[in-house]
C-alpha cells in the first residue's frame, strides 16, 4: 500500500467515514485514495473551514474521531477557524494537510507554510511525515493524542511522501486510547459527601461532560433537593422541559438559573467549564466533577475536587449521600422558573409583522420531530435557542460554543446528516452566519442530505449592534445587503420559502420536513427585538439610554 492508503486504513479503524475538504495537488495522493475505499467517503465541500465545521460537528455529535483535509499553503490555512472551534469544544478532530516535497521544504517554496507551526497552537499533536518509514507511528500518536485529549491533532504530508509505497508490519491498528471512566479516590469522594451532608440548598451546575450521565444527574438532584442548572451546550443532554432543570445561566440564562447561584449554600458542578465568573456563587462551597486537571477549578475556587468522569463519579456520590428532607429551595427555584416560562410564552404568542424571534422559535419547537438535531449559528439566534427552543429527549443540540464563532450551523448540519443519515437536522442562522459559509448549500444538494436551513433575516448584525450598545456606543457598520436566499436555495437546487407572517411558519417548517430535501427558510424577523439579560445593572441601563440617545442624535 502507498503512505496515503495506510493513512487511511488507520483512520477507518477508528471510525471515520467521511473526511471533508477541497482537493488539491499537495493531497491528491489521499483523495486518489479515498476514491477507491468503499468504507470511506470523499465529502467535497466548497471552502476547506466549512469542511473543518463538519468535522467538529460530527466529532461533538458523536464522540468518535473526524477527519478533514487541506491542501499546502491556503488550503491548510483555511482550516483553522473550524479546527478552533473542534479544540475549543474539546471535539476529536484530526486534520490532514499537504507540504510541498521534501527537498523543498525551508526554501520558501511555492505555497510552503509551516503547517507545523501554524498548527501548534491548534492541535494536541502537529507532526510533517519526511519519510514513509515514520508511518504508522506518527499517524497512531496524532489519532491517540485527538481521541485522548480530546481535541485536535494534525499530519503534514509531502506531496513527494503521499504516493510511496509501504509495508506495514501492523495490521491492527485500533490504539484502545478511549480508555474506562475514571472514577475519583475514595478519600476525596468521602470528603464532598460530607460537604454536601452538611449544606441545606444544594444547586447543580450540569456541563456537556454530564452527557451520557442524564439518569444519574436526575437520580442526585432527586436525592438532594437540587434544582439543575444547565450550560447552553448542556441543552444536548437536559433542558428545561425536565422538571429539575430551571434553566441556563449568564446572560442567555433565566431569573431561575441566577436565583439558584445566589442562593445555593453548595454548588456541585457536574462536567462544566462555564467560562463567566462574575455568575458563580460568591460564598457556597463549590464541589467540580471533571476529568481534566487542567480545567479543575479554573472558574471558581473549590471545597473539594472530584477527579473523575460525570457517570461514575455521580454513581460513587449517591452511595455516600444522604437524601434531603426540605424540599424549600427547590420549590423555590420552582416558582422562579413558572415566572420565566411565563415570560417566554407570553413573548411566544406575538402576531406582530416583523415576526417576532420568540414566535419563530416556538413554531420551530412545536414542529420539530422528535428525533431532530439542531445546530445553531452564533449571534442573536445563539440567544433565542437558549431561552425558547426547548430540547426534548430524543432530540440533540449543538453549536460553535466556547469559539462562538459565525457560520458554523450549515456545516454543522451537513455533518450531522452525514453521521446520522436517518435523522431530520435543522439549521438555525442568523443572515450574517448563513451567508458567510452559504456555498456550502450546494454541498447538501449534491450529497442529497434533507437538512432545513432555518434563517432568521433582520437584515443586520444583530448581536453585534447588541454589544456596541452595551459599551454605550450607537449601532454602527452592522447592515446587511442580503441576497434573496429562497432564490439561491432554488439556484442550488434545493427548495425556500420566504414567511413573512406568523401564521405562516408552522405550515413551512411542516413542509420543508416532510420533503425530504435540502431547504431554507428565510423568515422576515424584526430586527429591533432586544435580548435582555435576566437582571439588568445600572451600569447597562446607563450605557444602552447613551447608546440610544447617540442613535436618535446621529
Amino acid at each position: 500500500m502507498t503512505v496515503a492508503d495506510l493513512v487511511l486504513e488507520i483512520l477507518a479503524a477508528h471510525g471515520v467515514r467521511h473526511v471533508f475538504g477541497v482537493p488539491g495537488d499537495a493531497i491528491n495522493d489521499i483523495t486518489n485514495a479515498l476514491r477507491r475505499r468503499d468504507d470511506m467517503e470523499f465529502v467535497l465541500v466548497r471552502h476547506e473551514e466549512a469542511g473543518a465545521f463538519m468535522a467538529s460537528a460530527q466529532a461533538k455529535l458523536t464522540g468518535r474521531l473526524a477527519a478533514c483535509v487541506g491542501t499546502a499553503g491556503p488550503g491548510a490555512v483555511h482550516l483553522l477557524n473550524g479546527l478552533y472551534d473542534a479544540k475549543l469544544d474539546h471535539a476529536p478532530v484530526i486534520a490532514i494537510t499537504g507540504q510541498c516535497a521534501t527537498p523543498f521544504i525551508g526554501t520558501g517554496y511555492h505555497q510552503e507554510v509551516d503547517t507545523e507551526q501554524l498548527f501548534s497552537d491548534v492541535a494536541e499533536y502537529s507532526r510533517t511525515v519526511m519519510t514513509e518509514d515514520q508511518m504508522p507511528g506518527l499517524m497512531l500518536e496524532a489519532c491517540k493524542a485527538a481521541i485522548s485529549a480530546p481535541g485536535v491533532a494534525h499530519i503534514s504530508i509531502p506531496t513527494d511522501i503521499g504516493g510511496r509505497s509501504i509495508r506495514s508490519k501492523r495490521h491492527d491498528f485500533t490504539l484502545g486510547s478511549e480508555g474506562g471512566l475514571m472514577r475519583p479516590s475514595e478519600t476525596s469522594l468521602e470528603h464532598a459527601a460530607q460537604l454536601i451532608d452538611g449544606a441545606k440548598k444544594v444547586a447543580i451546575l450540569a456541563g456537556i461532560g454530564a452527557a451520557g450521565a442524564r439518569e444519574e444527574l436526575l437520580e442526585i438532584s432527586a436525592r438532594l433537593n437540587a434544582p439543575i442548572v444547565r450550560t447552553l451546550r448542556a441543552k444536548d443532554c437536559i433542558d428545561i422541559g425536565e422538571e429539575a432543570c430551571i434553566g441556563g445561566l449568564g446572560l442567555l440564562g433565566t431569573h431561575a438559573g441566577l436565583a439558584a447561584m445566589e442562593h445555593c449554600d453548595l454548588l456541585l458542578i457536574v462536567g462544566a467549564d462555564f467560562p463567566y465568573v462574575t455568575f458563580y456563587p460568591k460564598s457556597a462551597k463549590v464541589i467540580q466533577i471533571e476529568p481534566s486537571p487542567l480545567r479543575m477549578g479554573r472558574r471558581a475556587p473549590l471545597a473539594a475536587a472530584l477527579h473523575g468522569h460525570a457517570k461514575p463519579t455521580l454513581q460513587d456520590l449517591l452511595a455516600r449521600v444522604a437524601p434531603k428532607s426540605s424540599r424549600d429551595f427547590y420549590t423555590d427555584m420552582q416558582r422562579e422558573k413558572q415566572k420565566d416560562l411565563k415570560g417566554l410564552a407570553d413573548a411566544e404568542e406575538s402576531s406582530a409583522i416583523p415576526i417576532k424571534p420568540q414566535r419563530a422559535i416556538a413554531a420551530l419547537a412545536a414542529e420539530a420531530p422528535s428525533n431532530a438535531i439542531f445546530t445553531c449559528d452564533t449571534g442573536t439566534t445563539t440567544a433565542w435557542t437558549a431561552r425558547h427552543l426547548s430540547i426534548r429527549p430524543g432530540q440533540r443540540y449543538t453549536l460553535s460554543s466556547s469559539l462562538a464563532s459565525m457560520a458554523f450551523a450549515l456545516p454543522g448540519a451537513i455533518g450531522a446528516q452525514l453521521a446520522f443519515p436517518d435523522r431530520p437536522v435543522i439549521a438555525v442562522a442568523g443572515d450574517g452566519g448563513f451567508a458567510m459559509l452559504m456555498a456550502d448549500f450546494v454541498t447538501a444538494v449534491r450529497n442529497n442530505l434533507a437538512i432545513t436551513c432555518v434563517i432568521f433575516n433582520n437584515r443586520k448584525l444583530a448581536f453585534i449592534g447588541l454589544e456596541q450598545e452595551a459599551k454605550g456606543l450607537p449601532e454602527h457598520s452592522i447592515d446587511l445587503v442580503n441576497p434573496d436566499f429562497v432564490a439561491f436555495a432554488r439556484a442550488c437546487g434545493g427548495d425556500g420559502v420566504r414567511v413573512e407572517r406568523a401564521e405562516d411558519l408552522r405550515p413551512a417548517f411542516r413542509k420543508a420536513f416532510d420533503s425530504g430535501r435540502p431547504n431554507v427558510i428565510d423568515i422576515d424577523i424584526d430586527p429591533d427585538e432586544l435580548i435582555l439579560p435576566p437582571r439588568i445593572s445600572a451600569d447597562q441601563a446607563l450605557n444602552f439610554g447613551l447608546a440610544k440617545i447617540r442613535e436618535t442624535l446621529g
